[in-house]
Formats: structure tokens, sequence, C-alpha cells
């Protein structure tokens, strides 16, 4: 099983994957700013999601990071992935990041 890392470069773009492979995105995230990425839209049916979790770049207090999604890819079909960046208690979003991933059998179907 391969895994497919995707940053935010990848933004706007189609993104290949077979069953059984992960897919990570990894955004830039300073939480304590308040602002954090959060999931808006997947199909459960192509995607799972495996994990959530904030990595700090650094050991100092308040120091930014990458926030990872990990998703495994379940069935074959393609699903929009819409991320937010945003303050949970504000409406809205200050930043998006939108991709597609596409995913297929391992045998190509």
């Amino acid at each position: 099983m391969a895994e497919l890392e995707l940053d935010k470069d990848a933004a706007g773009g189609t993104h290949r994957a077979a069953t059984g492979d992960t897919v990570v995105i990894s955004l830039p995230e300073t939480p304590t700013t308040g602002y954090r990425w959060a999931l808006d839209a997947y199909d459960p049916q192509v995607l799972r999601l495996d994990g959530d979790e904030f990595s700090p770049a650094g050991a100092g207090l308040g120091a930014g990071g990458a926030r990872r999604f990990r998703f495994v890819a379940v069935g074959p079909g393609t699903t929009p992935v819409r991320l937010a960046r945003r303050r949970e208690w504000v409406g809205g979003g200050a930043e998006r990041f939108d991709t597609t991933v596409q995913v297929t059998d391992p045998d190509g179907a």
C-alpha cells in the first residue's frame, strides 16, 4: 500500500490513489491564533478519516506547525475533499483547501 502526501500546493488538483492506500493532507496551522483546519466535506464511501492531528514545528510556546488529516482509500470513486481554516465559534472560513481524490481498485478498475 502506498502513501500519497498532499500539501497546500495540491489545492485544486485531482490526485489518484488505489484502495488500501493512505492519503495524508498536511496544512500549516498555528492553533494559538484560534484558527484551525476543519474538514467540511468528503465521501466516506471512498475515503475513511483515520486521523486528525496537529504536529508542532518547534518546542516554543505558541509555535506553528501542521494539521495532518489521514485518510484510507476504502472504495473506488471520486470525492472532493474540502477543508476550511476557521475559528469554530465564528462562521465562515479565513482560508479554504479544496482538492479531489480519485480512488481505483488495485487492479485498475
